[in-house]
């Protein structure tokens, strides 16, 4: 047998099917914090697949498991489709839509802006001297 590291969640049919194709699985029951964490890294793998993808189809694969993995995320935290459209439209209303003129290669600040740049270093936007 040869032994590949796996270190992430799958999806809850796969075992069943793995073991039938011969594939021993090895694993563990997750505690509800160790579960939203590797949510959360489901979360980071699958968005970074929709960044991968090249057709219209391999799109909408892809995000139906983005989806899959929010849904999952919101039920274990008690958060609905509600909720979550809510804020959605909060942040539309205040903060507008996300569009293809919007796209910003750098900006500048003054260094008299402290909340500014105190905001930028907690997103990880660091300086960049000339």
């Amino acid at each position: 047998m040869k032994k590949y590291n796996f270190n992430k969640l799958i999806r809850s049919n796969l075992p069943e099917r793995m073991k039938k194709e011969g594939v021993a699985l090895f694993g563990r029951h997750l505690t509800d914090g160790e579960f939203a964490k590797e949510l959360k890294n489901k979360l980071v793998e699958e968005a970074s697949e929709v960044q991968d993808t090249e057709s219209r189809e391999d799109l909408i694969k892809e995000l139906a498991d983005v989806m899959e993995v929010i849904e999952t995320l919101s039920s274990l935290h008690g958060i609905t489709k509600e909720e979550i459209e809510k804020e959605r439209l909060l942040k539309y209303e205040i903060n507008g839509r996300f569009l293809a003129d919007n796209f910003v290669d750098y900006i500048e600040v003054p260094v008299s802006n402290h909340k500014v740049i105190e905001y930028l270093e907690k997103r990880n936007r660091p300086y960049e001297c000339n």
